[in-house]
């Protein structure tokens, strides 16, 4: 039985934690927003040479349309990333999940990323999903697919005061 036991807590010490819903990293209230940045060092970048991304902001909004329930609207995302080669963007909404899975699916097919604490206090993971993210606005002619690989994958960002509109 001990072992079992042993064995049950070291699978669950191991295992993803997706414990922080969307309305504990954002309070289901109209019209709030919370925002994450991380900006890589020279020193970061230069022990991953393959890694693009040299900054990244991420940005949640809350918000109700008229027909929601109060406390019963829609989370947005958007997601900038700066690279070595350019800047490029992506949003679309996020979705809790059965398993308490945070899924936040791009606009126009630019991709899907999962958004999870990282253990750190208001520090959030943001993982890309299928292999990387088109960066667009959807109107623009010349959309730039930013491959999670080999290096791109997990970003680690904090919290920061969102710009001012």
């Amino acid at each position: 039985m001990r072992i079992f036991t042993f064995c049950a807590v070291a699978l669950a010490a191991t295992s993803p934690v997706f414990a922080q819903t969307l309305d504990e990293i954002l309070a289901p209230r109209p019209d709030t927003a919370a925002c994450w940045h991380r900006t890589y060092s020279d020193a970061h970048l230069a022990k991953h040479p393959q890694q693009k991304v040299t900054a990244v902001d991420f940005y949640l909004d809350y918000y109700e349309m008229d027909h929601d329930e109060a406390g019963k609207g829609s989370y947005s995302f958007s997601i900038d990333f700066t690279t070595r080669e350019r800047k490029g963007g992506a949003g679309g909404l996020c979705q809790q999940g059965a398993q308490g899975k945070v899924t936040c699916g791009g606009d126009c097919d630019s991709g899907a990323l999962t958004i999870r604490n990282s253990g750190t206090k208001g520090s959030l993971l943001v993982e890309l999903l299928s292999g990387g993210m088109t960066l667009t606005d959807c109107e623009e002619d010349a959309p730039y697919y930013m491959s999670a690989e080999p290096d791109d994958k997990v970003f680690l960002v904090h919290p920061v005061a969102c710009p001012a509109d």
